[in-house]
């Protein structure tokens, strides 16, 4: 006769088997399984392939949180594309772990609304990054990029998901400066500018080549000596001319002086009789004149003295006179 099994003993076994799941779940996943993420989302242009559901979500390489779900569209109460995107973006739902970024000394203030603007307004941005060259895993990473233009795809507060802008992985960029590069070159006609330089390379050819070009050059050859013969003799003409102004300049100033010292008793005299004079006289005013006569000339014979003191070769050449006043 077989021995009945005790109830009891299958129940504490029962009891025993499902608290040891979990506190092994616990244990195994952190107390992850009561976490609750906050959850965003990340409108990429380029290609995901080699994004995974799990994948990590990293700040400048320090991981604190997952890939939740990749998409191909968000639900409308996720929120709404904007109107005017042209081009197409797949959504990536991100979950940040608030107590994943406390344990690792920050204050996840980020994740508020004014953080995450805040963040956003100083560049922070998700870019798709390679976890493994051998496998080609993809991961978020999150960092700043202060000269990143602000492209957000959905409209602002149309869901219940907040966007983190992205920007092109590093290979996308370049190969997307790479086709704008090739588009530039395709609106070069090449066949004009080749028919262009071949045309200036003849006329080179023809002008090299013309008789005209090569007499021009033997009559240069024989005009630059004639020319420097020429400069030459300019120069001790002129240097002769210095020679003979020099004294001359010399001379009229002394004559000068002496027109000025004779004008000077002339003048003199001419005070000395007025003032025996009467005021009213017809010879008074005649003096007067006189006067004024003898001070214009003493001045206008000093003037041009220093005239010539300063521009000697103008005994030569003349007074300058500028073509607008000729």
């Amino acid at each position: 006769m077989s021995k009945r099994i005790n109830p009891t003993a299958i129940g504490i076994f029962v009891v025993g088997s499902f608290a040891l799941m979990v506190v092994t779940i616990v244990l195994v996943g952190s107390g992850s399984l009561f976490r609750k993420p906050l959850r965003f989302v990340c409108m990429f242009q380029g290609n995901v392939n080699g994004l995974r559901v799990g994948a990590p979500v990293k700040f400048k390489g320090v991981q604190i949180g997952t890939v939740e779900q990749i998409k191909l569209a968000l639900e409308p109460s996720e929120g709404e594309l904007r109107p005017d995107l042209k081009e197409l973006r797949l959504p990536v739902i991100i979950g940040i772990d608030r107590e994943m970024i406390t344990q690792r000394g920050g204050t996840g203030h980020a994740l508020s609304q004014p953080g995450l603007e805040d963040l956003v307004a100083r560049g922070m941005r998700a870019q798709l990054d390679t976890e493994s060259l051998l496998t080609g895993l993809l991961f978020v990473d999150l960092d700043l990029h202060p000269n990143a233009k602000l492209n957000l795809a959905l409209v602002p507060g149309s869901g219940d998901l907040r966007e983190i802008p992205t920007v092109p992985t590093n290979l996308e960029e370049i190969q997307k400066q790479a086709t704008d590069a090739l588009a530039k070159l395709d609106r070069i006609d090449l066949n004009k500018m080749v028919t262009s330089i071949t045309n200036a390379a003849d006329s080179i050819n023809h002008l090299t080549d013309s008789q005209d070009l090569k007499d021009t050059l033997a009559s240069l050859r024989q005009t630059v000596p004639n020319l420097n013969r020429t400069i030459t003799s300019l120069h001790a003409t002129l240097d002769n001319a210095n020679e003979r102004i020099t004294p001359l300049v010399a001379s009229l100033q002394k004559s000068s002086e002496a027109a000025n010292a004779t004008m000077k008793d002339t003048r003199d005299a001419l005070l000395e009789v007025k003032a025996n004079l009467d005021s009213d006289s017809p010879l008074s005013v005649n003096i007067n004149t006189a006067l004024e006569e003898l001070a214009d000339t003493t001045r206008s014979v000093g003037e041009l003295t220093n005239y010539l003191q300063r521009n000697p070769a103008s005994l030569v050449r003349g007074k300058y006179v500028p073509d607008k006043d000729r």
